[in-house]
């Protein structure tokens, strides 16, 4: 909002002292404005509804109060159970390695269940007559009540972090009660433990009882068998035998080879000697001497040539010679003959022995063959002998072990610490039920109130008007709660003595309301010097803003400052001008509709402000709304030439149409609102409408309150400086 500057040519008070006040009231908060959304607004709005969350806290926390002493006080006891998992649980035999962190976490949580499980509460809850948790199914037909499982919902097992215990708690209204049913519950743990492991032993060794009758039956099947197979195959082992024939067989097969070789070379001299080569013979064991007879018939035929060619046929010597050479000829040929035969007998001989060999040799591949089936049977019988008698002694050593470690009861569990009777109870904590309600409780007051304050979609200062409308505020009207006359000189009387008597109700009064009238007017004014105004329309989204009060008083304070002033009251569905004015409710608008009646006839003069003339609503408003737009434009033309500024207090915009047609004629719209009333779609809708007509001069705050907003703490401050200034 601008200050107004209150040069006595725009703004005509009564003294210099009304001047500069009202000067000062022309000061806005918006020239200093505060962050949107700012620490301060919500501190202020704490401040605001202290009140109410002052209620809230002592209500919350004297519920709470009376509740903690109300309370039955319940007790808690708790025994602690140890668990080693590193103590061995075997005197002889192997021992189990270490655990790791995963399985040592699945073993205790394994326990925890079997501590709350049936077979370990039910003992306790009928030896201690507990009253265990009802089932909240439905129980089958033939299912008893005290059949179902047992449920405590007193207790409560844990497992501390990092540790080997297990705490088991249970909370009652007797502390010996709850000591006594948590050391129940720990040694009934204890000894369900045992008895489950006892049970356990019992039923695996009867199990391996009859596993153990089983496998020596079938050890002593497996021997008579064994020795029965020996006595067919007639031997002690037939391993040994099955080694010797594999032996024989290796040398059957190489005499065989060699057999083979033997008859092959053999045949082949054979063949050689039958097609008359000599070749043969020359490779046989005779080749030496056969060669030496051949070298003598050799030189028997030189000596025989050597003779012939010195002496001649005919000569004695040639005859001896061919003598000589004839007989060794008849030996060598011989000799060949005998060779040949005797090849002959050998290749014989070894194809005979060829084949006796081979004959040997399948045969003893036949008993190999067979004896070697008969081992493998043998072999099978025999490892199934030795494994039946290795189990049964693996088996036996187990059991005598079991029983050895059976009596020695090394599982690491026990009762570390017992639980005893609490001095104190546990619930409830007086001292922190109180500090929590009183907590929460003013948590939630706090939230509620911004809460509140957000879900409002109300206008309430001119800042939030600005950011959500885009609409300037021209001014703030206070919340009055009667008007006093309207007359000049009784407002500037009650005016000091409001300021003088009471600054705590200076902002509700009617002289503040006044004051403010006087800087919407002078800021209006202001802001169209250029263009002077010579109507305005003062209109309002709903019934009930306070328009008519906020125009009335303006065309009061602009005749104040010596102007023509005409003031039409075209609400004629709820005409109300004519008792701010105290006259009476005669000829007016509504009957210059009906009877075409001038200005100069339907126009009042105030007694008190000769300057300010009235056109009340009427006889019979309601029956001519619809024509008060061609009344009102006939008027206009004659006011414009005889006033200096015409207010017409119109209709609300959202309900009649009046007011649209109405604006057309006008220069100037102002709107007024309800502070903290008003919804923010209104305004809006009142303002799209009034953007077709482009003649909005602003919205007037009215009914303002100074708990409304922050902002108005500012008005506050400024009162007080004036109640200072005053009183001097």
């Amino acid at each position: 909002m601008t200050a107004v500057d209150p040069s006595p040519p725009v703004i005509r008070l009564p003294s210099q002292r009304a001047h500069e006040l009202t000067a000062l009231h022309d000061f806005q908060p918006r020239a200093v404005p505060e962050p949107t959304f700012s620490v301060s607004y919500y501190f202020w709005l704490i401040r605001k509804a202290w009140w109410k969350i002052v209620i809230a806290v002592l209500l919350v926390t004297g519920a709470s109060v009376l509740l903690a002493y109300k309370l039955k006080p319940e007790y808690e006891a708790t025994a602690r159970i140890a668990i080693d998992l590193k103590t061995p649980s075997t005197v002889i035999g192997q021992n189990p390695g270490n655990t790791s962190s995963v399985e040592a976490d699945q073993y205790f949580n394994t326990e925890l269940q079997v501590i709350q499980s049936d077979t370990v509460l039910r003992p306790v809850v009928k030896t201690l007559h507990l009253n265990p948790a009802k089932s909240t199914g439905v129980l089958p037909d033939g299912v008893r009540p005290e059949d179902a499982p047992v449920f405590l919902k007193d207790l409560k097992v844990t497992h501390p972090a990092n540790s080997f215990l297990i705490n088991v708690t249970y909370r009652s209204p007797d502390t010996m009660k709850a000591a006594a049913v948590a050391n129940a519950i720990a040694q009934s743990y204890i000894v369900s433990g045992r008895e489950t492991r006892a049970r356990s032993a019992l039923e695996e060794s009867a199990f391996v009882e009859n596993q153990m009758s089983a496998l020596k039956r079938n050890m002593d099947d497996s021997v008579l068998a064994l020795a029965y197979y020996e006595k067919q195959l007639g031997v002690i082992n037939p391993e040994e035998k099955t080694s010797l024939l594999s032996s024989r067989i290796t040398q059957l097969n190489a005499e065989y080879t060699e057999a083979q070789n033997d008859r092959v070379r053999k045949q082949v001299e054979y063949k050689a000697i039958k097609s008359g080569s000599t070749a043969a013979i020359e490779v046989s064991l005779q080749a030496t001497a056969l060669a030496h007879m051949e070298e003598n018939v050799r030189t028997a035929q030189q000596k025989m040539e050597s003779v012939k060619l010195v002496y001649g046929t005919s000569n004695a010597e040639y005859k001896r010679a061919a003598t000589d050479l004839a007989e060794l000829t008849r030996q060598l040929t011989a000799a060949q003959a005998q060779v040949g035969k005797r090849i002959e007998v050998e290749y014989e001989e070894a194809d005979k022995r060829e084949q006796m060999l081979h004959q040997s040799l399948l045969e003893a591949k036949g008993q190999f063959d067979v004896l070697n089936t008969s081992s493998m049977h043998y072999q099978e019988l025999k490892r199934e002998a030795e494994a039946n008698r290795s189990l049964y002694a693996e088996l036996y050593r187990t059991v005598k072990e079991a029983g050895i470690n059976g009596a020695f009861q090394g599982n690491g569990i026990r009762i570390t610490d017992p639980a005893r009777p609490q001095l104190h109870p546990v619930f409830p904590n007086k001292t922190v039920l109180i500090g929590l309600s009183f907590f929460f409780s003013l948590v939630l007051s706090i939230i509620a109130v911004l809460l509140s304050d957000l879900s409002d979609k109300s206008l309430r200062d001119p800042d939030q008007v600005q950011r959500v409308l885009g609409q300037e505020v021209v001014g703030i009207l206070p919340r009055v709660a009667h008007f006093a006359d309207l007359s000049p000189g009784q407002a500037r009387e009650s005016s000091k003595q409001a300021l003088v008597k009471s600054n705590k109700q200076w902002f509700g009064s009617a002289s503040f309301y006044e004051e403010a009238a006087r800087s919407v007017l002078s800021t209006i004014l202001i802001n169209h010097r250029n263009r002077p105004l010579r109507s305005i329309m003062v209109t309002s989204a709903v019934q009930g803003e306070g328009k008519s009060s906020c125009i009335a008083h303006l065309a009061a304070m602009h005749a104040q400052q010596g102007y023509r002033t005409l003031l039409i009251d075209a609400d004629l569905r709820c005409p109300t001008q004519h008792s701010y004015f105290n006259m009476q409710h005669e000829v007016g608008l509504a009957d210059a509709i009906t009877h075409k009646l001038s200005l100069n006839v339907i126009r009042r003069t105030v007694v008190e402000n000769p300057l300010l003339d009235i056109i009340v609503g009427g006889n019979d408003s309601n029956a001519v709304c619809d024509q008060v737009g061609r009344a009102v434009e006939t008027i206009l033309k004659s006011a414009y030439k005889e006033y200096d500024l015409v207010f017409i207090d119109a209709p609300p915009m959202l309900c009649f149409a009046e007011p649209i047609q109405l604006a057309h004629l006008v220069d100037g719209v102002l709107v007024v609102c309800h502070a903290g009333n008003t919804r923010q779609q209104q305004v809006s809708g009142v303002l799209n409408t009034l953007r077709r007509v482009g003649k909005t001069l602003g919205i007037v705050l009215n009914q303002v309150h100074p708990r409304l907003s922050h902002s108005y703490g500012l008005y506050q401050s400024y009162y007080r400086t004036m109640d200072h200034m005053v009183t001097k």
